[in-house]
């Protein structure tokens, strides 16, 4: 590719002091309030199964607060791990030198902003614990086994752009969490601070990934584009697929209640509403690579097609 620096990169973070969380925002503490879940159930898959459904009121609202575990710790997990790694990987001068050195520099500020949220949802986590007295399940999050499975399956060659790719993703999608659970007036009052929060200091690295994407994806030579824009559906469903076994191992904590909870889990990724939820979130991301010409390789458009992924592009 080019080492040739690009021009006319107009920063989008001349605002960050004023905007980013970290830089201008004074840390939450709000009380939590009875009567108030500690997550969305209309984002918890679990709660899509009618088994779920009929359980005792307080293993669903448990079954919440696990839910608002797993998402917090993904959130640690992503930060620190797949998206700084990138942000220090593209901040380097030999890796896409022609990245204007504007935009490199933006990228300190998005690691300072991601390092932000992972401890501010490390916070929330151990508060809750503390208030609520449920323990968090102990669990690899699912994104980060996919992103080892084909981190590994790669030369070493392709594996910082697998890396990449994984972190343009991630940084592309808008899922519920950050959509809908600031608006959930049911939702404990701190969640959704710390929701909207999250949600404001990504659209401006969505905005940036987008762009970053943008001007990679054209320099790349054809054959590279088909190999990991093959990979990509593989890629969204990493982030976007149900942890089945966080999930499986909520249920197991009250064997009285579910006898079979392998069962449930299963059943519940197949549930229309669950898989109909996982298509919209990723509508942001198919609209991007549609607009930039990805499905225009047949053979990347044969792979979303086989992980029914391309209805929405």
């Amino acid at each position: 590719m080019n080492r040739t620096e690009e021009s006319g990169y107009p920063s989008l973070f001349e605002q960050w002091d004023n905007r980013s969380w970290v830089r201008s925002k004074p840390r939450r503490n709000v009380a939590f309030a009875s009567g108030l879940h500690y997550f969305s159930p209309d984002l918890c898959p679990l709660l899509a199964h009618p088994e779920v459904r009929a359980a005792p009121q307080q293993v669903r609202e448990e079954i919440l607060v696990h839910s608002l575990y797993v998402y917090l710790e993904f959130t640690v997990q992503l930060e620190l791990g797949p998206v700084n790694e990138t942000c220090l990987l593209l901040h380097s001068p030999d890796f896409c030198p022609w990245l204007p050195a504007q935009m490199k520099e933006d990228l300190l500020r998005i690691y300072t902003d991601e390092a932000a949220h992972a401890e501010m949802s490390h916070a929330l986590l151990t508060t809750v614990r503390d208030h609520t007295g449920v323990e968090p399940i102990q669990h690899r999050p699912y994104f980060l086994q996919e992103l080892s499975r084909l981190y590994a399956a790669e030369l070493p060659v392709y594996r910082p752009l697998v890396k990449l790719f994984f972190s343009i993703v991630s940084e592309t999608l808008i899922t519920g969490s950050l959509t809908k659970l600031p608006k959930d007036p049911s939702v404990q009052q701190a969640v959704r601070e710390l929701a909207a929060d999250h949600a404001t200091d990504e659209g401006l690295h969505h905005a940036y990934f987008r762009r970053l994407f943008k001007s990679l994806w054209p320099k790349m030579p054809a054959p590279l584009q088909t190999k990991i824009g093959a990979m990509l559906p593989e890629i969204i469903l990493a982030f976007l697929r149900p942890d089945e076994v966080a999930m499986t191992h909520m249920l197991a904590g009250y064997p009285d209640v579910f006898g079979d909870p392998a069962r449930v889990v299963a059943e519940t990724v197949e549930l229309p509403r669950v898989r109909e939820s996982l298509v919209d979130n990723a509508a942001p991301t198919l609209r991007m690579l549609a607009q930039e010409g990805v499905f225009s390789d047949p053979a990347i458009s044969a792979a979303f097609d086989k992980h029914g992924l391309r209805q929405n592009a």
